[in-house]
């Protein structure tokens, strides 16, 4: 095998190659599409995502990961998060908003999505803060009671004021950080709104795809939906050739005649002797 990838070509995809991956991508394979160009899987997978082509062997998953990447707004993004434990948090929240409206979405519709997951962000902050913030407090608290616990002669009068100062801090500090979580979420929800994100909206919408046959086509072509509902007919025709033909067969009546019951011309057979 690594003498075969060595023998590969290398180097900048040609556009014949460009318009091959992006004619059978739907059809093949990574590695057959890889195969017929004499090129690794690599810079075909590569080529995919950089054009926000969705091969026959990727997921949805990985293909709104790709689009996520492929935005412009992405790079200035990850500048404002803080680790990487955070960017897979925004690129999951981002990737789940876009599954829950269909991949419909406009281009200020995606700008809200990702204020709602920047007002995620600040909550979580806020949050943590919040718990080091009470865990100080807790360490405070002791400390005092520790000094109080002391003989007065052996109390130390100045570690006490100190420490005292500071938990009137620390609890004043709880309090901001409650106001800010109530903003924070009051301003999510303002997003979600405009969304049409909450449960009440939710519902309209998959009340509404019942008689709406427009909004039906798009929950259908997704690739999921696509499959269980092809897979879902597929049974039912099985089932219909299946009762087809025994409908179609002779059949003895309770007056002891035999006759065919007549469907169609294509059902229609011989008596036998």
């Amino acid at each position: 095998m690594e003498k075969e990838n060595k023998e590969r070509k290398r180097g900048k995809l040609s556009k014949a190659e460009e318009k091959y991956i992006k004619e059978n991508c739907f059809d093949l394979g990574l590695q057959e599409i890889a195969d017929a160009i004499n090129r690794t899987v690599e810079p075909v997978k590569k080529y995919l995502e950089r054009a926000n082509l969705k091969g026959r062997e990727t997921t949805d998953y990985e293909h709104l990961v790709a689009t996520l990447r492929s935005r412009p707004y992405y790079i200035e993004i990850r500048k404002q998060l803080l680790d990487e434990d955070e960017v897979m948090y925004f690129e999951n929240q981002w990737i789940e908003f876009f599954r829950q409206f269909q991949e419909d979405v406009t281009h200020s519709e995606e700008m809200q999505i990702i204020e709602v997951v920047r007002c995620e962000f600040l909550i979580n902050r806020s949050m943590k803060d919040r718990k080091e913030i009470m865990q100080n407090i807790v360490v405070l608290e002791n400390l005092i009671n520790d000094e109080m616990a002391k003989d007065k002669d052996e109390r130390d009068v100045t570690s006490v004021a100190l420490f005292q100062q500071q938990l009137g801090s620390m609890i004043g500090a709880k309090s901001s950080y409650i106001n800010e979580y109530e903003k924070l979420v009051t301003k999510k929800e303002r997003y979600l709104k405009d969304l049409k994100g909450t449960r009440e909206q939710r519902k309209k919408v998959a009340d509404d795809a019942t008689t709406n046959f427009s909004q039906w086509l798009r929950i259908a072509s997704k690739l999921a939906n696509k499959e269980k509902e092809g897979f879902d007919m597929e049974v039912q025709a099985i089932a219909a050739d299946k009762a087809r033909a025994s409908l179609a067969e002779f059949h003895q009546y309770e007056d002891g005649e035999v006759d065919q019951p007549l469907l169609n011309m294509d059902t229609l057979l011989e008596p036998e002797d």
